[in-house]
């Protein structure tokens, strides 16, 4: 699935860049630390994105777990006709 090795593979450069901000280097230059901490919340909104996607989609695929197949068409009318007394 395309979406969840997309969504692994943000996760991952997310938790590397926190770690680049907590145990990297002292002396980053603020405006890095900055577009660093701005590339993290990007990430984690499309990330969010990807969790939406899926649980909409989720939602909104019918689960049908019967095994029956569908009456043939003349059994249908049988049918309907022993209902109404004819």
């Amino acid at each position: 699935m395309i979406l969840m090795d997309l969504k692994r593979t943000l996760e991952k450069r997310r938790c590397s860049l926190i770690n680049m901000l907590e145990h990297g280097r002292k002396d980053l230059e603020l405006g890095k630390q900055h577009q660093i901490y701005g590339a993290i919340k990007e990430i984690e909104k499309m990330v969010e994105e990807i969790d939406e996607h899926f649980k909409t989609h989720i939602e909104s695929t019918p689960i049908n777990l019967k095994n029956d197949k569908a009456k043939p068409f003349f059994e249908q009318i049988m049918l309907k006709m022993k209902k109404n007394g004819k």
